[in-house]
């Protein structure tokens, strides 16, 4: 018997005998249906299903599934060439050549700024002034957000150009515009001539937050006696701030600030947020400052306590008993604000500052000293609402 004939005969065979059992066994319907609705498998079964159609039309050629795969393959590989031109262009900024020459440019447009000053009328000499500093204040957010792949000595000396055009700015404006006296404008009502001082007196601490601008580029507290001064990070964003003559004063700044002046403070407590560059202390005695920035600079001041994150080394001139600390302020949202501000929590040099006034280098700098533990204060959270003692 040939295999042809063979193989039909198994064939024919096996298919009757499946026909007969079928035919003899076939299930009830109604009973599948049943079984089918309350069987705990009935989901994955569908799903299964669903997949398996899912399969077959991807297969089709016409598929509205391929054509979909294939947008979506043709958008990302779009994303993909633009995302790495990006990182090209990215790459290409962040090297020292690349922000040296922009660097210059920069610095040169506000030197230009600076030298225009002796030839414009006094009328617009105030809105010049505020366009001076909008860019020295962005190009000092430019150096600090380049930190990363600046070297520490570049960092200081970019850092310090961009100090001497602040100082020449303020020295100008001094010199060229007229100013008013230094403090705060308040919101006048109609009170009585008695009311007046009585409501100045009252208001004179902590205050609202509209009302302590004397300027709308200068910001800050000045001839204080005996108060407690607050400000947030909506007031204090990348501001300039100065603290003036004041005494016996508790001053939180919770926020970021540019730079941070303190000037002329008699026992007086800082309780400061991070500083995106330089805070230059001046003729301050018997201080606790507490303050995070990219550069200290003090000046002609005594018996103060400072707890300090710096991330490069502090400079002290013509000082006298300075003992510094760790930085260790708590507050809500100080996280948030080190990151605003682009500072290294990783690096901070407390206890390394240079003393102008002593060049012995084997010898420490008797000026300045670290603070004992057993005389830190480890929190401050009771500090902040209490005038010092």
């Amino acid at each position: 018997m040939s295999v042809a004939v063979r193989s039909g005969f198994w064939i024919f065979t096996f298919g009757a005998i499946g026909y007969g059992l079928f035919n003899v066994v076939k299930p009830d319907d109604e009973l599948v249906k049943k079984f089918d609705r309350e069987s705990r498998h009935t989901d994955a079964r569908r799903l299964a299903r669903d997949s398996i159609a899912a399969l077959k039309e991807a297969t089709k050629q016409d598929s509205d599934i391929k054509r979909l795969s294939r947008r979506d393959a043709q958008r990302l590989e779009k994303l993909q060439k633009a995302h790495k031109a990006r990182e090209e262009v990215d790459a290409s900024n962040e090297n020292e050549d690349f922000f040296s020459g922009a660097f210059k440019i920069k610095s040169e447009y506000i030197e230009q700024l600076l030298s225009q000053v002796p030839t414009l009328e006094i009328s617009i000499l105030p809105s010049h002034f505020d366009n001076i500093k909008r860019e020295v204040n962005e190009l000092q957010k430019y150096v600090v957000t380049s930190s990363f792949f600046l070297k520490e000595f570049n960092m200081r000396k970019y850092l310090g150009i961009v100090q001497n055009l602040q100082t020449k700015c303020y020295e100008l404006e001094d010199r060229y515009v007229p100013r008013k006296k230094f403090g705060f404008t308040k919101k006048k009502l109609p009170k009585s001539d008695s009311q007046k001082q009585s409501s100045m007196d009252e208001h004179d601490g902590v205050g609202k937050m509209d009302s302590n601008k004397w300027d709308e580029k200068l910001f800050g507290f000045d001839s204080k006696n005996g108060k407690v001064l607050l400000l947030e990070n909506n007031d204090l964003f990348q501001r300039d701030v100065a603290l003036r003559n004041l005494k016996n004063c508790t001053i939180g700044l919770k926020g970021v600030m540019g730079t941070l002046h303190l000037t002329n403070l008699d026992n007086c407590i800082v309780l400061s947020g991070p500083v995106t560059s330089s805070v230059f202390v001046d003729k301050c005695t018997n201080c606790k400052i507490v303050a995070a920035c990219q550069q200290l600079r003090m000046h002609t001041s005594t018996k103060c306590e400072i707890y300090l994150h710096v991330t490069s080394k502090g400079i002290v001139e013509d000082c006298s008993e300075i003992r510094t600390a760790p930085y260790n302020l708590q507050y809500d949202d100080l996280e948030k604000h080190f990151n605003m501000s682009s500072l290294d929590r990783n690096n901070n040099n407390w206890d390394s500052l240079d003393d102008f006034n002593w060049l012995a280098p084997d010898i420490p700098s008797p000026n300045w000293s670290v603070l004992d533990e057993k005389d830190r204060i480890n929190d401050w959270t009771d500090w902040w609402l209490r005038t010092p003692s």
